[in-house]
């Protein structure tokens, strides 16, 4: 790994005070408590570094990886319970094992399934529900149901909204978006609001839900994992060790790609294999690559992987402050996550492919519809697009082959 440079420290700072509070929201989003996402957000991306190929991915909790996180086990055990932590950590354990065997066996490039259609179908299905999932906590507002049927429930029923909790969802999302137009993507929009929404929550006069107990424990080496509940996820941590790759590869590419860079998809699978195996034994769940605190990364003036490991430091240093953070409002949470998504939108993209190929559009349609649909286990919509984009790749084949042989000999 290349020696720090000046602009890793600066671009650290940037980027860990944007992960603080995503990782809290990102755990919430999983179905765990907000300390469990410092747990996956300090030690993962200290251990990836050395060990990735792009120099300016971001690893941690992410809003995609925690959807699915929660798709994979809620069907098995109740979010929120110590089981279920247990089970988080497990899962990220298990897709750290299986993405470091594949990265060896140098399969990334198997994230090249994932065509352009079935991303951007895959991501704003993706982005649909994460920011349905965050509609009740933004309105100040209890709902019960699937996501998409929570938010709707929690949108009819008015006269539970709470005046506050929207004033600072709408204020936060105001915030980080005017700033970033004013100031650009640096302007700590996001901590402004978290400092201003904890000092309201301490005060005592915000009526609706807030983080609550936080543990200012250290990051602790376990290996006393539920190891009897691996058959009843072994399928979805196989599936996911792939689906999860997804979005850190095309960030990793897309930079390799501006900046005339080599990329390797098997070393980068392996990083995030070695992240997700840390992820799970110091407690944490699965992570993935962020884009937006990769490109807030590159922005910065981040030069080398040396930043991730120093992002992790920081956190790590603020664990023992992270008691701070009980009285900040769920709902200015729930804006963090739903700024986080808008990036996943791919609606252009979408536009763009049903103008160069109809089959292409169809295929992402058809993703984006089955992710809905398939919710929680959204990651299972990702299978079904990828066979149909085979299938479809071996009848092209096919009637290629066919059409060479009825060609006339000359």
């Amino acid at each position: 790994m290349a020696k720090p440079r000046m602009g890793d420290a600066a671009a650290a700072i940037a980027v860990a005070l944007v992960l603080i509070p995503q990782c809290l929201a990102y755990a919430e989003l999983a179905g765990m408590p907000a300390y469990v996402g410092l747990l996956a957000a300090s030690i993962p991306p200290i251990v990836a570094a050395p060990f990735g190929s792009s120099r300016f991915l971001q690893t941690g909790p992410t809003a995609l990886t925690a959807i699915v996180t929660f798709g994979a086990l809620s069907t098995v055990e109740t979010p929120g319970t110590a089981e279920y932590v247990a089970l988080g950590a497990l899962m990220a354990t298990m897709l750290g094992f299986f993405q470091i065997i594949f990265g060896t066996a140098r399969w990334g490039r198997v994230a090249f399934l994932m065509t352009p259609a079935i991303v951007a179908g895959f991501t704003s299905g993706a982005a649909l529900l994460i920011a349905s999932s965050q509609l009740p906590a933004a309105l100040g507002s209890e709902a019960d149901g699937q996501v998409i049927i929570r938010a709707i429930r929690a949108l009819q029923a008015v006269e539970t909204w709470e005046p506050f909790a929207i004033v600072l969802a709408c204020g936060t999302g105001g915030l980080v978006l005017l700033g970033r137009r004013r100031f650009g993507r640096r302007f700590p929009g996001v901590l402004i609001a978290v400092v201003i929404a904890v000092a309201i929550g301490r005060s005592g006069s915000y009526p609706a839900a807030l983080v609550g107990s936080i543990p200012n424990n250290f990051p602790s080496f376990k290996l006393d994992l539920p190891w009897d509940a691996v058959g009843s996820i072994f399928l979805s941590a196989l599936v996911i060790s792939f689906v999860q790759f997804a979005e850190p590869s095309s960030i990793a590419r897309g930079f390799a790609n501006q900046d005339n860079e080599s990329w390797d998809a098997s070393r980068e699978l392996s990083g995030q294999g070695i992240a997700n195996l840390a992820s799970g034994l110091f407690g944490g769940f699965p992570v993935g690559g962020s884009f937006s605190r990769s490109s807030l990364n590159r922005l910065s003036g981040g030069e080398t992987r040396w930043v991730g490991v120093f992002v992790g430091l920081l956190v790590l240093a603020f664990l023992p402050l992270a008691t701070v953070l009980e009285t900040l409002p769920k709902s200015v949470l729930a804006a963090t996550v739903i700024i986080a998504v808008l990036p996943l939108f791919n609606f252009h993209t979408l536009l763009e492919l049903a103008k160069r190929s109809h089959r292409d559009a169809l295929l992402a349609i058809g993703t984006l519809i089955c992710t809905l649909v398939m919710a929680p286990q959204i990651h299972y919509a990702v299978i079904a697009a990828v066979s149909v984009s085979l299938l479809l790749r071996g009848i092209d084949e096919l009637k290629k082959r066919r059409t060479a042989k009825r060609r006339p000999l000359r």
